[in-house]
């Protein structure tokens, strides 16, 4: 008999191995991704008895408690578990509790996770002992599926935009609402104030460093923005202008351009004469929604928010530099 049994065959060989004397250990859950507070639990859960039987959530049962699960089906999750050395059976159950399961199986020992209390471990009842092992803080499987989708699924690049950003050479970048939040602040003198992001501003500083030329071309016209440009070595600082294609015809032309080799990060309807005619077009995620639905990527980060550093990092990973930088940076 395989470790992976129907309930009826198992409670014949429940009701045998009682009768040689063997202590019968029951646990049930869904047992998602195996991680290693399931092994841990597994091995103390056996050490309880001298068999152990897991009801383990059918994939019906799990939708039921877990709308969104299981990831894995549960014929692989039964194969896992009964790989495990401790592990002597696995039945699966359909209902939202094993209640049925254990009452048919009369099991000696019943055992759950320390985030369960005795008096609340469903079936308890029905056996002569219960248990709530304690339960191993920062392991479960939705922190797992949790910092897959931080580590991945936020930063999941299409191999096409890897490509894109590969070919970059020149860099164009509106201003308000790319390397700042949008907002205007005049004081009563007509200056006109911006607030920078300083993250922003050093994957500038990197880009520049790599080889990549950088340009801001905006319609409205600050000392601050001039300032800040130059303390970043930025030559290429376009203000007061509306006809931004013009600015852009004139860049490319000066650099010799192809069209595959410049990125542009603008926010607004006004910028797409520029984010049309790009290789790798842009917007934050705060951008307007027709802008949005128009480029070839939209940040995770909002404008003036780190929004600029985002993109900067990814042409510096797709160009294979970013190692380059942390190098030297660990060094100083």
């Amino acid at each position: 008999m395989g470790k992976i049994v129907h309930a009826m065959k198992l409670k014949n060989e429940i009701d045998n191995l009682k009768k040689q004397g063997n202590k019968i250990v029951f646990t049930n859950g869904c047992f998602d991704i195996i991680h290693v507070g399931h092994v841990r639990y597994l091995k103390e859960a056996k050490k309880l008895g001298d068999i152990l039987v897991i009801g383990l959530n059918s994939d019906k049962s799990v939708k039921k408690i877990k709308p969104l699960r299981p990831i894995n089906p549960e014929n692989e999750r039964a194969e896992v578990l009964s790989s495990l050395e401790m592990v002597d059976f696995v039945t699966f159950f359909d209902e939202e509790t094993p209640y049925n399961l254990i009452k048919f199986l009369e099991p000696d020992v019943l055992v759950k996770g320390g985030d369960w209390k005795v008096e609340n471990i469903v079936g308890a009842e029905l056996v002569k002992e219960v248990h709530s092992l304690p339960y191993i803080e920062g392991i479960s499987t939705t922190g797992i599926i949790e910092r897959i989708l931080k580590n991945y699924t936020t930063k999941n690049l299409s191999d096409e935009i890897i490509k894109k950003a590969k070919n970059i050479k020149f860099l164009i970048l509106d201003v308000d609402g790319v390397l700042t939040s949008g907002g205007i602040i005049l004081d009563n003198e007509n200056n006109e104030l911006k607030i920078f992001n300083v993250r922003d501003g050093h994957g500038l500083v990197m880009l520049h460093k790599s080889g990549i030329n950088l340009a801001v071309i905006t319609g409205r016209h600050s000392k601050a923005l001039e300032r800040r440009m130059k303390e970043l070595g930025i030559a290429e600082v376009y203000q007061g202008t509306r006809e931004k294609l013009k600015i852009f015809n004139e860049i490319v032309e000066k650099y010799n351009l192809k069209k595959e080799e410049i990125a542009a990060m603008g926010d607004d309807i006004i910028d797409l004469s520029i984010l049309d005619r790009v290789g790798l077009s842009v917007c934050p995620q705060d951008a307007h929604e027709e802008v949005k639905k128009r480029v070839n990527y939209v940040t995770e980060q909002k404008a003036g928010q780190g929004a600029v550093r985002e993109l900067c990092d990814i042409i510096l990973k797709a160009k294979g530099l970013w190692d380059k930088f942390v190098d030297e940076y660990k060094n100083l």
